[in-house]
């Protein structure tokens, strides 16, 4: 999942299932990791030479 997707699912557990800990938990780490995955592939396009 994307972080826009990842957020989106957060944002709609607030009001679905505002308990779900476990649930939650695991959805704000796996945003964590896409959001440093895609700061990576950001990061390391910047090297890249232009066309």
């Amino acid at each position: 999942m994307t972080t826009e997707e990842l957020s989106a699912a957060l944002e709609a557990l607030d009001t679905e299932r505002p308990r779900d800990t476990a649930l939650r938990l695991a959805l704000y780490l796996e945003l964590r990791r896409a959001a440093a995955e895609e700061w990576v592939f950001e990061a390391e396009g910047d090297d890249l030479p232009d066309d």
